[in-house]
């Protein structure tokens, strides 16, 4: 039997066999071949050569052996006649040589190693991201099959089989629960930090654990077919796509070895001094903002990663921070997609239980949203109501129910009430339009031909929603929502997030086009949708973020998808994107920066090439430590804290 999550794991070892001919590295010699350079370096500081011989064979050993890596590397590049700050470096540490000055060139050839390291240390950091996530499969089942409980290799499970996750247990499918009642934490797919109630019906995750209970659970999707399976996926595919900036970053640091070697040469002609001119050649260089920019993006995928945001490559983490304009959708985005009873009013000397007995009573078995909503309410009231002697349904008007004593109900609208001549007084009307107001559903309940009530129903904002408004708004982007139900709702939940535009009434292709027009207006537009009926406009804006709680649709219908429906989250992109990018610019900028004064200051014969050397190593692990760090969760950005 083939194994459904050997495709999981195989990412894994497709990323690893990645990192070994990307990198082309072993991380343990590197410690020991560097351990090695450093004492010899120490040696040949302390003048132990001295005694042995004229001149420093030590530091021309390390230079010669210790190099060799960078001088293959530069070879190579020479005959794919690309230029690169190996090339650069190479020439460099040659040209210490000819000048006899061994102890920079070992300088120079120590610290490019190290740099190097530190590099390959920090990228194989952000890449256990994903090493991390498989540690959460277990590597056995207790399934039951043919009425028999045994335990299977994980490899050997199928849909439909049924599976005994214990407590403390690993889940390792997609599946439904059958039987049982437990807590599940469900952070490594969702983020989350609180365990999430799981009984009969509700869904699990592969690669959640399963706390306190013991649940039964249906197997619906094994292996790379789970929600693990294809986060993973997402995830390394994301981790070997180049953003633009990335684009940027290695054409800066093509131009700046072009500088360097410029510089050089014009030192020379000026100055008519070799050594100078060597200086302005060691001095210049993009090793930092060539090696800190993958860094900074690999750092931003997994950082949201962790925080349940699965974003589908660099280019989207680039995307999202220009980003100046975010629409919503409304239903199941910004509410929770399911109508409650937000107010019961009784007129006419009824009680609010006794508007919401009948209302119960006429509904009691309809599939209208509105209808469940009601019976939700009355079940939460513990109400009982009698069942009906005859019932019937008036499509866009509501219903019309009889009891056993013959009493009739009307449950519906205002277009009923009239039709059946039922009168709609001042205060009620006014109630109405007041409620209406709030952008609320009304449903008016009459008894015996009176109204006896008004039961407001509405979408429910979900409780993050304003503070995620504010909070994004706090970024400097605008905030539209767009919405299917009226106008007068749409603008009602407008007012209370104090979003900048509510439109309502608007079809699928009606979203399309508005998006279509503010991305001619010259906006940068992120659009938060379900990922279902939202598709066209997720796919048309800049960047489409789908809202998705964890569904299949969510992670393949946007740029970025959210496993849950936690609207802070998209709060927590913006602030990895632009801290991702803020490390980026500064390091940008802080290169070019260093690289003028360094190439001014040799020019000027104020630079020796140890002192070169040394501004170089020091900018470059500086700027590569400014962008490990966003491998951490710090709140905020400050380009001076390295570390």
């Amino acid at each position: 039997m083939s194994d459904p999550t050997n495709s999981v794991k195989t990412s894994v070892g497709n990323l690893a066999n990645h990192d070994e001919n990307e990198h082309k590295h072993n991380i343990k010699f590197e410690l020991i071949r560097l351990a090695v350079i450093a004492v010899a370096l120490a040696l040949s500081f302390f003048g132990v050569w001295k005694s042995i011989a004229s001149f420093d064979f030590i530091a021309l050993a390390i230079t010669i052996v210790g190099g060799y890596p960078m001088y293959k590397e530069a070879f190579d590049n020479i005959k794919s006649k690309r230029m690169t700050m190996e090339l650069s470096m190479s020439i460099a540490v040659i040209a210490t040589l000819f000048i006899q000055q061994y102890f920079t060139g070992a300088i120079i050839t120590f610290f490019v190693q190290f740099a190097e390291l530190l590099e390959h240390l920090t990228v194989s950091r952000g890449r256990r991201v994903i090493e991390k996530l498989i540690s959460f499969l277990p590597n056995q089942a207790t399934i039951r099959r043919d009425g028999k409980e045994f335990e299977i290799k994980i490899a050997e499970l199928a849909s439909e089989d049924t599976i005994i996750i214990k407590p403390g247990s690993k889940i390792p499918v997609d599946g439904e629960v059958i039987k049982g009642n437990s807590f599940v934490d469900e952070s490594s797919i969702t983020g989350e930090s609180m365990p999430i109630e799981k009984n009969t019906a509700s869904n699990v995750f592969a690669g959640t654990i399963n706390q306190n209970g013991i649940l039964e659970v249906k197997a619906v999707r094994v292996g790379k077919d789970t929600m693990f399976g294809k986060i993973i996926d997402i995830i390394e595919q994301a981790e070997k796509s180049k953003a633009p900036i990335q684009k940027v970053a290695d054409k800066l640091a093509v131009r700046l070895v072009y500088l360097a070697a410029g510089g050089a040469i014009l030192t020379y002609i000026i100055t008519h001094d070799i050594v100078s001119a060597i200086a302005a050649l060691i001095v210049a260089g993009a090793c930092g903002v060539a090696a800190g920019t993958p860094l900074a993006i690999l750092a931003g995928i997994g950082r949201a990663a962790k925080e349940g945001i699965i974003v589908k490559g660099g280019i989207y983490i680039e995307q999202l921070s220009k980003i100046d304009l975010i629409v919503f959708d409304k239903t199941g985005t910004l509410t929770f997609g399911k109508p409650e009873v937000m107010k019961i009013k009784s007129f006419n000397g009824a009680s609010k239980n006794d508007v919401l007995q009948l209302a119960a009573c006429a509904e009691q078995h309809s599939e209208h949203p509105i209808a469940k909503a009601v019976m939700q309410k009355a079940k939460e009231q513990n109400l009982q109501y009698e069942a009906y002697a005859t019932i019937d349904y008036l499509p866009g008007l509501g219903i019309v129910c009889k009891q056993s004593n013959q009493n009739e109900i009307l449950v519906g609208n205002q277009a009923l009430m009239q039709q059946k001549s039922v009168v709609i007084n001042e205060n009620i009307s006014f109630y109405i339009n007041e409620q209406k107001e709030k952008g609320e559903t009304n449903i008016l309940v009459s008894s015996g031909k009176k109204i006896v009530g008004v039961v407001s129903v509405a979408d429910k904002l979900r409780p993050e929603a304003a503070q995620a408004v504010q909070e994004i708004k706090s970024y400097g982007c605008k905030v539209i929502v767009l919405s299917g139900d009226a106008n007068v709702t749409a603008r009602a939940i407008g007012d209370k997030l104090q979003v900048d535009e509510a439109i309502g009434e608007m079809l699928p292709h009606q979203k399309l086009e508005k998006i279509k027009a503010l991305n001619t207006s010259g906006k940068k537009v992120a659009m938060i949708g379900d990922g279902i009926n939202d598709a066209p406009a997720l796919v048309e804006a800049s960047i489409g973020i789908a809202m998705g709680g964890g569904t299949e649709i969510a992670l393949e219908s946007a740029d970025m998808a959210l496993t849950t429906n936690d609207l802070l989250k998209i709060v927590e992109a913006l602030h990895i994107s632009k801290q991702v990018m803020g490390v980026i610019m500064f390091n940008f900028w802080g290169t070019i920066i260093i690289d003028t004064i360094g190439v001014g200051l040799a020019m000027a014969g104020y630079l020796s090439p140890l002192a070169a050397a040394l501004i170089h190593v020091t900018s470059e692990l500086a700027f590569i430590l400014n962008s490990a760090r966003l491998f951490g969760r710090s709140k905020g950005y400050n380009p001076l804290q390295f570390i």
